[in-house]
């Protein structure tokens, strides 16, 4: 989701003149020629027009509604244009006649009018908040927006998608969710700006519903029906509802998909979906790096590198011709191997979050690719190393990635991986209930691995520990240290490839 919302509705307010300018032009006529600009795309021809307009404001003559448009309108124009620290100020500008007039209009349908066209100025000022990260001043406008108008369903949606994405909120997201869901089913209500095809929405809304209910799946929580809040039910049941929901409104919800097979503990499920996991990066890649490092003590990434030189002691490692950072994110693992590399590159599903690795680290790569790993191993083939940090926890049958990796490196080519484990309570459950277990499927919705299982696999391959270390607290999930695995492998001789 981009920080302009959860959804980003663009129309023009109403226009309450026509397009006639008369010799002495007013501030209606001005309005008239921004508004005709802005019908046309020509965002920067139609601001010097409201400017205009709002200098010729004559308040014994101009209309509320007027003055509204034009400092609205102006506020669209200039965010259109990126300029979103002055459109916020026109928003606040068109608030502010709003709240000093409107008890003082007695006519209704004017009022509801005068009220239409503030109602979307909040909602406008709200989505330049969140272009500019003011978090807690996009949840007042949002709110505002909607308390102007109740049946503004977007102005809900993006006040959840605040809560939920930025200020970790989920008990007051799940509220905003759910009053944008009732808005667009609620056949005796008439939503504001009804998409025209509801189902992609609500199935959205659900599956943002069961996010919020998921965040917290630990034994002992309980949830309540909004009909029955005194009888406890399993956040697991709601969450799996919601989830389930979101694919009746559309079963090409990846994400939900996914996310029912992991409350539901799918064994079916193999890894998950490139468009799961494209979507997962693209709505986290500006907030990706802060988050991971600073939010969840993410240090895998620099452990990694140095396991990896533990591997080649006494000596140093040598330098590696031509290497490929797979899932690079935003770097952190590539910038950690580039003093080992001479030529490297970065490879992701995500274009959003290789565009955030361009700009935190814009020389890092020599080369970027966005694509499934898989799929590069074997075009850039032959490789001298692999690099994977963090990236391998969306595979559970390891069988086909490694196959890559076996056909993408050459002989004598590295591997140098983290994947995750289960909880040390979880590993001594499986060990007594199913001792060849394989791989779990978290409630994080990543996959935990068996290091015994990686070996075998890894040997089918052709591809042979060369070190191998535990990683413990690598990451924290709610609290808790996530256990880990680093692996160093080397691949078997079996061609001329040459390093």
């Amino acid at each position: 989701m981009s920080t302009m919302g959860f959804f980003r509705i663009l129309f023009l307010l109403l226009q309450f003149s026509a397009l006639g300018v008369s010799c002495q032009e007013t501030a209606e006529d001005f309005l008239s020629l921004g508004d005709t600009a802005l019908s046309q795309d020509e965002n920067a021809k139609a601001i010097p027009y409201y400017q205009e307009g709002i200098k010729r404001i004559d308040p014994e003559e101009d209309s509320l509604l007027i003055i509204l448009s034009l400092h609205t309108n102006h506020g669209s124009a200039l965010s259109s244009i990126g300029k979103d620290q002055e459109a916020a100020e026109q928003y606040q500008h068109a608030l502010t006649h709003y709240a000093n007039e409107i008890d003082d209009i007695v006519e209704e349908s004017f009022k509801r009018d005068a009220t239409e066209i503030a109602a979307q100025a909040s909602f406008f000022l709200g989505m330049v908040y969140q272009d500019l990260k003011q978090f807690h001043d996009a949840v007042e406008a949002y709110s505002y927006a909607h308390v102007l108008d109740p049946n503004h369903w977007a102005s809900v949606a993006n006040l959840a998608a605040v809560y939920h994405d930025s200020l970790s909120a989920h008990q007051k997201a799940l509220a905003a969710y759910q009053t944008a869901y009732e808005i667009l089913t609620d056949t005796q209500r008439t939503p504001t700006d009804a998409p025209e095809e509801p189902r992609y929405i609500l199935s959205q809304l659900q599956y943002r519903i069961g996010l919020c209910i998921s965040h917290d799946l630990s034994p002992n929580k309980k949830c309540a029906m909004d009909n029955d809040p005194d009888t406890p039910v399993s956040c697991k049941e709601l969450a799996t509802n919601a989830f389930a929901r979101a694919l009746e409104y559309d079963p090409d919800n990846e994400p939900s998909k996914h996310m029912l097979a992991t409350i539901t503990a799918d064994a079916t499920m193999s890894r998950a979906s490139n468009t799961y996991i494209k979507s997962l990066f693209d709505d986290y890649a500006e907030n990706f790096e802060h988050s991971l490092v600073q939010e969840l003590g993410y240090t895998g990434y620099e452990r990694l590198r140095r396991v990896f030189d533990r591997a080649f002691q006494p000596e140093d490692p040598p330098m590696f011709q031509k290497v490929v950072d797979a899932g690079c994110g935003t770097g952190l693992v590539g910038e950690q191997f580039r003093n080992v590399s001479k030529h490297l590159i970065g490879v992701d599903l995500s274009e959003a979050i290789i565009v955030e690795a361009q700009k935190a680290r814009p020389n890092l790569y020599d080369e970027v690719r966005v694509g499934d790993v898989t799929e590069v191993f074997r075009a850039e083939a032959p490789l001298s190393m692999i690099v994977a940090a963090d990236s391998y926890i969306y595979f559970g049958d390891l069988d086909p990635l490694f196959g890559s990796m076996k056909d993408g490196l050459a002989s004598g080519g590295y591997a140098a991986f983290t994947l995750e484990n289960v909880s040390q309570d979880s590993e001594e459950s499986l060990t007594e209930s199913k001792p060849d277990w394989r791989w779990q499927l978290t409630a994080s919705g990543r996959f935990a691995h068996r290091k015994e299982y990686v070996m075998e696999v890894g040997k089918r391959h052709n591809l042979h520990v060369k070190h191998y270390e535990p990683l413990h607290g690598f990451r924290y999930e709610r609290g808790e240290a996530v256990r880990g695995h680093a692996f160093i492998m080397v691949k078997g001789e079996d061609g001329h490839d040459e390093l």
